[in-house]
C-alpha cells in the first residue's frame, strides 16, 4: 500500500509538467516557426530555371535507362552512373530554394532506385539538418 502516494505523487507531477505551458503549443517550435502566415513563394531566376530543367532532364533520362531493369544492381546499367553525375553537376549549378532542390532529389532517387552507386550519390547530396539554409535560393 505505500506504493499507492509514491505513484498518486508522480502521476500529479507529471500532468502539472504537462500543463506548465499555457501557450498552447511547444515552445520551440513556435520559435523557430516564425510568424503564422504563409511567407512570399520564392521568385527564381533565369540561371536556377535552366538549373531544374537540365536536373528534370536528367531524370527523365534516369527514367528511360531504368526502365528495362528488373533487379537491384550496386553498380547500375552503364549510363546510369553518368547520368546520375549529370543531374548532380546539374543541380549544383544553380543555389535552388531548400524545397526545390530536395524534391529534385527526391525524384532523382526515385528514378534511380535499383543502382546502389546512384543512391548513395544522391543521398550524400541530400539537405540535412547541418546544411539546410533558411534563405529563398
Amino acid at each position: 500500500m505505500s506504493r499507492f502516494p509514491l505513484a498518486l505523487a508522480v502521476a500529479a507531477l507529471a500532468l502539472a509538467a504537462s500543463g506548465c505551458n499555457s501557450g498552447g503549443g511547444h515552445p520551440a517550435t513556435n520559435a523557430v516557426a516564425g510568424p503564422t502566415g504563409r511567407s512570399a513563394p520564392c521568385k527564381l531566376g533565369k540561371a536556377q530555371h535552366r538549373a531544374i530543367a537540365r536536373s528534370l532532364a536528367d531524370i527523365r533520362r534516369l527514367r528511360r535507362i531504368q526502365a528495362p531493369l528488373q533487379t537491384f544492381s550496386q553498380h547500375g546499367a552503364p549510363a546510369e552512373n553518368t547520368v546520375t553525375g549529370a543531374f548532380l553537376v546539374d543541380l549544383g549549378s544553380a543555389r535552388l530554394p531548400l524545397a526545390v532542390r530536395s524534391h529534385l532529389i527526391h525524384l532523382a532517387k526515385t528514378a534511380a532506385d535499383l543502382c546502389g552507386d546512384c543512391l548513395s550519390g544522391l543521398e550524400a547530396s541530400e539537405p540535412f539538418l547541418g546544411n539546410r539554409e533558411a534563405r529563398c535560393g
